[in-house]
């Protein structure tokens, strides 16, 4: 008996349907595996950037942290990996912190470095960037060549003083000062000094009358130091100068008009501030203390005892006056009448206007004010 031949073939479409399925899911399968690791970049992506961020703006705010005293703090080291100074720790929530660290390279010019770390939730490091920032002390460019320089008549009365004589002055015997270097003791341009009393002057040589100086070149000597003033003091009588302190433990209130910084006491919070102070208009001066650089744009009258150190700058007549053992005194130079070639600078009292390269350099050093070396001056480094 012959076999009857096949013809039922049912059972191929699950064989079928089964191998579709297969197919279909491997390539839903690799669809959500590109998707996965897509968003996996992205994500990646996201906190490389967030890191990126967090450490550019570490970098920010450390400098703008810095003052012109905690860079020349530092010490000279142009290899950044010998030794790095830590700077604080910055968190700035979401899971971002910055750790800094700056290196002085020269005098001038410094190597600020931010870290940027983005973390899960549990503290494990998801993306690090670091990059790095060239900066440098901006200093006024300014040259004090004596005691007292000025465009018209210099008239000394009384017991009043101006000295070219080089001399750190007695307060700062622990300072680090440059070497000493004796000037001229008054430089003047048209008129004549004059004296009245027991008025001395003394200097390498005791008088220089120099026809180089001109209204226009001490003008834009000013205008210069103007553009960088850090206090604008806006009382033409203000109360007595001096430091101001503010919190627990105390720091310096570089806030109020009448704080110029503390010259006496090395170990006060104010020892390093040095501002640039700047008064439009005539200003009387009765006593007080103060240290920087003054810019007076009208006449400038000291009384009471006053005692600054720095360089000063008159727009018109600088004047003292006061009773025996009360004169002002001036450590550092003073520039006087670059406006007025008839102004009359008068020195009454027992004044003294005393040149001193110690209170000039610490003055324009301190003063400063940190800033990139250029723009964009920042790029990502690896370690």
């Amino acid at each position: 008996m012959r076999a009857r031949p096949l013809s039922d073939e049912r059972g191929i479409a699950l064989a079928v349907a089964v191998f579709a399925l297969v197919v279909i899911g491997a390539l839903v399968a690799g669809t959500f595996f590109a998707g996965r690791l897509e968003l996996q970049t992205g994500r990646n992506t996201l906190m490389a950037a967030e890191a990126a961020e967090a450490a550019e703006a570490g970098l920010n705010a450390a400098l703008a942290g810095q003052t012109a005293a905690s860079l020349l703090a530092l010490p000279v080291d142009p290899d950044p990996a010998d030794a790095d100074t830590v700077l604080p720790h910055l968190a700035m929530g979401y899971n971002r912190s910055a750790v800094r660290t700056i290196n002085r390279l020269t005098e001038h010019v410094f190597l600020l470095r931010s870290v940027g770390t983005r973390t899960d939730a549990s503290g494990g490091q998801m993306a690090s960037r670091s990059i790095a920032q060239l900066i440098r002390l901006v200093q006024a460019d300014i040259d004090v060549a004596a005691g007292l320089t000025a465009l018209g008549d210099v008239s000394l009365t009384g017991s009043s003083e101006v000295s070219g004589l080089d001399e750190v002055p007695e307060l700062w015997a622990g300072v680090d000062c440059p070497p000493l270097e004796d000037v001229t003791g008054i430089r003047y341009n048209e008129g004549e000094v004059k004296f009245s009393g027991n008025g001395t002057v003394q200097g390498v040589p005791d008088t220089v009358k120099d026809n180089t100086l001109t209204t226009d070149e001490m003008k834009k000597n000013f205008d210069k130091l103007k553009s960088l003033a850090t206090l604008i003091v806006s009382s033409g009588n203000p109360p007595a100068t001096g430091p101001v302190h503010v919190g627990d433990p105390a720091r310096c209130d570089q806030s109020v008009e009448s704080n110029w910084g503390e010259p006496a006491i090395q170990t006060d919070p104010c020892s390093n501030y040095f501002p640039i102070i700047y008064h439009n208009g005539n200003l009387s001066l009765q006593g007080g203390r103060g240290q920087g650089i003054l810019l007076v744009e009208g006449d400038l009258t000291a009384t009471g005892g006053m005692v600054f150190y720095g360089p000063v700058f008159v727009s018109g007549t600088f004047s003292t006056a006061g009773n025996k053992n009360q004169g002002a005194k001036f450590y550092g130079g003073v520039i006087a009448g670059n406006v007025l070639l008839d102004d009359t600078n008068k020195l009454s009292g027992q004044a003294l206007v005393s040149y001193s390269s110690c209170a000039v350099r610490r003055a324009l050093q301190n003063s400063s004010t940190p800033a990139p070396l250029a723009e964009r001056s920042w790029v990502q480094v690896y370690n």
